[in-house]
C-alpha cells in the first residue's frame, strides 16, 4: 500500500514492519484491534504506540484531527484518506448523535457464519442504516434471529430516508433542513402531560 508523503511532525517515526490492509467500511478501532492481536499488545497500547495523547479507541474513531490522521497513516503504511474513511471524524455533530458505542447490527450476508470475530464496519454503528453498503442486503439486529419486519410495508420509504441520513452525514448533503435533526425530534421521549384539577 502506498505510503504518504514525509510530513515533518516533530515526532519520530513509528513505522511498523508489518501492517494490514483495511477491510471495506472497516471501522479504526476494529483496525488497530487487528494490529494489536496481530503483535499481541493490548488495543490501547497500540493506539498508544502512535497517538499517546489519545484516551480511548472510541475517542480515535470520532475525532481525529489531520495531524493524528497522518501520523495513523505513516504507522499503518497507508494514505490519510484512506485512514479518514476509517473514521467519524468528519460527521455533523447531529449525526455523531445516532452512532452507537458499540455493533448494534449486522448484514447477514457478509457476516461470517463461522463465528469467529471480524472486523467492525462502521455501518454496524450507523443508526440510520437499514441496508449493508457493502452488499446492500438488510441488516439485522447483532444477536438476535431474524423475524419478519413488522414494518415491512414502509421499507421503501425506510430506504429513502437512509439515503438522506447517509448523505447528509457520509457526504454533506442536507436538504431544507438537517434530517438527523429530525430523526432526533421523532426519536425524542414524549413526556404524557397530566391534567391536575385545581382543589377548591
Amino acid at each position: 500500500m502506498r505510503k504518504p508523503p514525509s510530513h515533518d511532525t516533530g515526532r519520530p517515526s513509528r513505522l511498523l514492519p508489518v501492517t494490514l490492509a483495511p477491510r471495506t467500511d472497516e471501522l479504526l478501532s476494529s483496525w488497530i484491534g487487528r494490529h494489536a492481536e496481530f503483535y499481541a499488545v493490548p488495543p490501547l497500547a497500540m493506539l498508544r504506540h502512535c497517538l499517546p495523547e489519545v484516551s480511548s479507541l472510541r475517542a480515535a474513531d470520532l475525532y481525529l484531527n489531520e495531524d493524528q490522521v497522518f501520523r495513523v497513516a505513516r504507522m499503518f503504511s497507508a494514505d490519510t484518506t484512506t485512514v479518514r474513511r476509517t473514521t467519524f471524524a468528519n460527521m455533523s455533530q447531529s449525526s455523531r448523535r445516532l452512532i452507537a458505542k458499540e455493533p448494534v447490527q449486522l448484514c447477514s450476508c457478509c457476516h461470517s457464519a463461522n463465528h469467529e470475530p471480524g472486523p467492525v464496519l462502521r455501518s454496524q454503528l450507523l443508526g440510520w442504516r437499514i441496508t449493508c453498503p457493502l452488499c446492500d442486503g438488510p441488516l439485522r439486529h447483532a444477536g438476535k434471529h431474524v423475524r419478519p419486519s413488522t414494518f415491512a410495508r414502509y421499507h421503501r420509504t425506510a430506504l429513502i430516508g437512509e439515503r438522506l441520513l447517509d448523505d447528509e452525514a457520509e457526504r454533506d448533503v442536507r436538504t431544507w433542513t438537517s434530517p438527523a435533526e429530525i430523526a432526533r425530534l421523532l426519536l425524542m421521549r414524549r413526556v404524557a402531560r397530566r391534567n391536575h384539577s385545581r382543589s377548591r
